[in-house]
């Protein structure tokens, strides 16, 4: 097994980087950045609920962190051509639950076990994995996200005046939001509605999505139609998210650079946090490869999926040390990056300094864009990434998959994501399990002459694995009972393909009930990955080399029956 780390950034340059990229790298850069500031800020501020110690990052500062280097060190390293990496939603329940049980130190060596194992995961090529996520899975994981996506603006596309988080689930989430319909704020709801219009019909090759935002955000301010202290109006970061000062909000995006955070290394600490690392490491290569998936299918490319998780690892092998939070694939963020026009690592890169120059040098400008402009952008995000021409692809192929692709987008949008994509690929993978046993063939050859001369054919044709062998030793125990004079059992393998560890059992089976019988058992036309199976299990010695024929005439030869094919 070879390790190959390849960034994708370096397979990019040497394709060639020219200005029409670098212009939609940028424009793409600065919208993801733009997006990822409240979502940032929010995720960190939703995942922390405890007050951290002094001298240690708030929750606001802990979601910027994560979306500054954490994404940074994933496009530079990471096997997708357009991957955001950060903090996302799906993690705001686990990191609220380690803190809480272990506190901010054992979610940051948590964090760390994880990003290590990531590392481990990728450079023993276990990426691989993403190759049996059937596409149907991703259909309707990529759809069951948008409608998630699109759930979550509809408070800021409407004003809402809500008591507290919308609820983690789909469902509860919709009826939180349905029992709040009432109190939308017009004003709100008009400017949502015109830039909506604009988003929509404008040209693509126009960059709405930026225009949208930086005119929106330009002219709610210019008409005074946002919130100050004091004065109820349309939401802003600054509203949201910090507190009154004078007649503005500020600090609702902390400034300045993390210091570095001393790690707590001891035996009993990791013996109580290794579960939560397993699940954080099994969450953020879940998420991160099916959202490198999704992207794949809008670009039309490939990721390298052990690159990335060896990217994601060194994310979150580096985030506990600035006191940050899990970094995984940000679906939405990086939907939104290719929707913006990204085809390369750099727009990832450019979303990161963005932030770090927000951090640095902008916050009171960005904490006056108003939330709902935001949420119009998001709220396009998430129809074009509905893949209503791709379940339309699938129901004309197989009504099957198009179950599997309904089923994963319903739990996905409604539930959860780990359930949708979960229950996903159980019903692919039992689908599959039936259209292999469909395909296996088990069957006595037929010819009354064989019978006269006490000789006996069966054939296999598939795959000889646990849900067909035991009915391999039924059928050849009852062609054994049906003719007891028969002296040799010839199996013709010339079209099985492969077998497991049950299909060889029930091989080693048969070879006992001949041998019972009486009977000799000479094997045909093994195919090179079965034989190499048998071979290293020892069962070629134990049929006997001189039973082991190339065709179907020396098979019957060595019963001394003749040489009919």
């Amino acid at each position: 097994m070879r390790f190959v780390f390849a960034p994708k950034l370096l397979q990019t340059l040497r394709e060639g980087y020219d200005r029409t990229v670098l212009l939609g790298d940028l424009s793409a850069g600065l919208i993801v950045g733009l997006l990822a500031v409240p979502l940032a800020i929010g995720f960190g501020i939703a995942s922390i609920p405890i007050t951290p110690p002094a001298g240690l990052p708030n929750p606001a500062s802990m979601g910027l962190y994560t979306a500054i280097v954490g994404g940074f060190l994933v496009s530079l390293l990471g096997g997708s051509r357009v991957q955001i990496g950060g903090p996302t939603g799906a993690f705001v329940p686990i990191v609220a639950v380690i803190a809480e049980r272990h506190g901010l130190a054992g979610l940051w060596l948590a964090t760390f076990l994880a990003g290590l194992m990531l590392v481990l995961l990728g450079a023993f090529r276990a990426g691989g994995f993403s190759r049996f996520i059937p596409l149907p899975v991703v259909i309707g994981f990529t759809s069951g996200i948008a409608v998630i996506i699109a759930l979550q603006q509809v408070k800021d596309l409407a004003g809402l005046r809500l008591t507290g988080p919308l609820p983690a689930e789909g469902w509860e989430k919709m009826q939180a939001l349905a029992g709040q319909l009432g109190g939308f704020d017009p004003t709100t709801l008009l400017v949502s509605g015109v830039a909506l219009l604009a988003i929509f019909l404008l040209p693509d090759r126009w960059r709405p999505r930026i225009l949208v935002l930086i005119l929106g955000a330009l002219a709610v301010n210019a008409l005074g139609l946002t919130a100050r202290p004091g004065h109820p109006g349309l939401a802003t970061i600054g509203s949201a998210f910090g507190q009154p000062v004078g007649d503005h909000f500020g600090a609702a995006i902390p400034t300045g650079w993390p210091t570095l955070v001393p790690l707590e290394f001891s035996w009993d600490l990791l013996k109580r946090v290794f579960p939560s690392a397993l699940v954080i490491t099994f969450l953020a290569a879940l998420e991160s490869v099916l959202s490198a998936l999704a992207t794949d299918k809008m670009i039309h490319d490939h990721h390298d999926a052990d690159t990335e998780l060896i990217a994601q690892g060194v994310a979150n092998l580096a985030m506990p040390w600035l006191g940050g939070l899990p970094v995984t694939g940000a679906i939405a963020r990086s939907s939104a990056n290719v929707q913006s026009g990204a085809r390369t690592p750099v727009a990832g890169m450019v979303h990161a300094v963005f932030l770090a120059a927000v951090l640095l040098l902008a916050a009171r400008w960005i904490e006056r864009i108003p939330l709902c402009i935001l949420a119009v952008i998001l709220f396009h995000v998430a129809v074009r990434m509905f893949e209503s021409r791709g379940f339309a692809e699938v129901r004309r192929v197989s009504k099957g998959e198009l179950l599997v692709a309904l089923v994963t987008f319903i739990l996905t949008a409604l539930v959860d994501l780990n359930w949708g994509v979960g229950f996903g690929l159980a019903v692919a993978a039992g689908s599959s399990i039936l259209r292999l046993r469909e395909i296996t063939v088990l069957r006595e050859v037929r010819h009354e002459e064989d019978f006269e001369r006490g000789l006996l054919v069966f054939r296999i044709d598939g795959v000889l694995f646990y849900a067909v062998a035991d009915e391999l030793t039924d059928r050849v125990d009852r062609l054994l009972l049906a003719h007891p004079e028969a002296r040799g059992l010839i199996l013709r393998l010339g079209r099985m393909m492969s077998l497991d560890f049950q299909g060889m059992k029930a091989l080693q089976a048969v070879h006992e009930r001949c041998r019972e019988a009486g009977v000799q058992l000479v094997l045909c036309e093994v195919q090179p990955h079965p034989a190499r199976i048998m071979s290293r299990d020892g069962f070629f010695e134990e049929v006997g080399l001189e039973n082991v024929c190339g065709d179907f005439g020396e098979a019957s030869l060595r019963l001394g029956i003749g040489n009919r094919q």
